[in-house]
């Protein structure tokens, strides 16, 4: 397979939290991905100032799971399936309740996705010449491994994935060449509602393409081809590979989608986040319903555009949110006056992690002993700065979620000072990858 004599060879010895398998070699822990104990490996070595290592297995262990996806290994996308889903949530779970000792909440608890499969409610494929539709290969991101089908997004979206090709096979050419920078269109996403029917079909386009003519003739094309209820056109830069961003129009529809919680309705802007797994994320919602305390104030940190504070404002007359995007305050801001015209609604753009960010936290004049904290941070976790802001001026309840629970229990090491860890729940809406989420709820010490 390798033009050069093996490094040496390998067995694997265990499974890590991420899912991959870890062998001795020397001195050396090596992981590899999609393997199982005993599996055995030719190892090879590369790079002289940066190593790097590649393998060739001479013995497999038989797999007692089968991956439901024909590019399992290749495909970059998922790393669990060649693990019976319950293993996968054992070995991810593990070190975070561990980690959960050192805080003694009163209640904890897991909850293991209820289905694995056909979950994620968006997916973005690089497009490349030769209508090349797929996802990025395992370890090597510029090449693409073809996906006529993904067996974790949505069964619409697998049955819209067809009809984008028939639409790739009426315009020769037009896939973006980043080599020859010749072409236009660099990615298709899928987003597809979760509680209604609602969906999306996005196509990104270099921004010369908004010039051409041909662009109308895509266009039409496409509204006759595909059969999402939004289809989305948006052009960004040539150089840069970033999906479903930019100047936008809608095609067809709108250039947001709508979703549906506890019967709440919201916009989310084609560029927009929102939980991938809302299905499974509800448990997260139903676990802070079941725990919020009544207090005169909400303070919604790292808000976007108002996803908590939407769903949980009424129980407060004053609402605050921050965020760092201008424009999801600001249509946060707006669209949570509409929903409870008889609040103090302030949404204010800022960086938290940043020292001027938390000043003009200072001159928020919030009461914050009269206050509910929700902070949902990205993956990084709070700032020590943030942390320590929290507790100098104690809430009258911390509610954290975390994509991350490695960096909440990191974070809650500093928030000790002021605040006890009251109650846990680890959820999976990531299945198929090491990823979790967490909540947990924090009250204030000496109160």
């Amino acid at each position: 397979m390798f033009d050069q004599e093996p490094f040496g060879v390998l067995e694997i010895e265990n499974l890590l939290p991420n899912l991959r398998g870890e062998g001795t070699l020397g001195k050396r822990k090596i992981e590899i991905p999609y393997s199982l104990p005993g599996d055995v490996y030719e190892v090879y070595k590369f790079g002289k100032r940066k190593v790097f290592y590649k393998w060739n297995p001479t013995h497999l262990e038989k797999r007692t799971s089968s991956p439901q996806c024909p590019s399992f290994g290749e495909c970059g996308g998922c790393s669990g399936q060649h693990l019976p889903y319950p293993d996968q949530f054992k070995l991810t779970s593990e070190p975070i309740l561990k980690g959960l000792e050192n805080f003694n909440p009163i209640n904890k608890g897991t909850s293991p996705a209820e289905s694995s499969y056909s979950y994620r409610n968006r997916m973005d494929f690089a497009v490349f010449p030769g209508q090349v539709v797929g996802l990025r290969m395992s370890g090597n991101f510029r090449r693409i491994v073809l996906i006529g089908n993904c067996s974790i997004q949505s069964d619409w979206a697998n049955s819209e994935m067809p009809l984008f090709q028939k639409l790739l096979e009426c315009f020769p050419e037009l896939e973006y060449d980043r080599k020859k920078e010749t072409g236009y269109l660099k990615y298709f996403t899928l987003r597809k509602s979760v509680f209604n029917d609602d969906s999306m079909s996005i196509l990104t386009f270099t921004e010369d393409f908004k010039n051409e003519d041909l662009m109308n003739q895509v266009a039409e094309k496409a509204k006759e081809i595909l059969g999402a209820k939004n289809i989305v056109f948006c052009f960004n830069r040539k150089k840069g590979e970033i999906s479903a961003s930019g100047e936008a129009i809608a095609i067809r529809g709108n250039v947001y989608l709508i979703e549906e919680i506890w019967g709440k309705k919201f916009k989310i802007p084609f560029d927009g986040f929102f939980q991938p797994n809302p299905k499974e994320f509800i448990k997260i919602l139903e676990f802070i319903k079941s725990k919020i305390k009544p207090a005169e104030n909400l303070a919604d940190l790292f808000c976007g555009s108002g996803f908590f504070s939407i769903l949980f404002g009424e129980k407060f007359s004053r609402i605050l949110g921050i965020d760092i995007v201008s424009s999801s305050v600001s249509a946060g801001e707006e669209f949570l006056q509409e929903v409870f015209p008889d609040k103090k609604i302030e949404f204010l753009a800022f960086d938290l992690f940043h020292k001027k960010g938390l000043e003009k936290m200072n001159s928020a004049n919030l009461p914050w002993k009269d206050s509910v904290v929700i902070a949902d941070p990205p993956r990084s976790g709070l700032s020590p700065e943030l942390c320590a802001f929290l507790n100098s001026n104690p809430v009258s309840q911390l509610i954290y979620i975390s994509c991350n629970p490695e960096n909440l229990l990191r974070d809650a090491r500093i928030l000790e000072e002021s605040y006890q860890m009251e109650e846990f729940l680890l959820c999976d809406p990531f299945p198929q990858t090491p990823h979790l989420e967490a909540v947990s709820i924090f009250s204030p010490k000496n109160r």
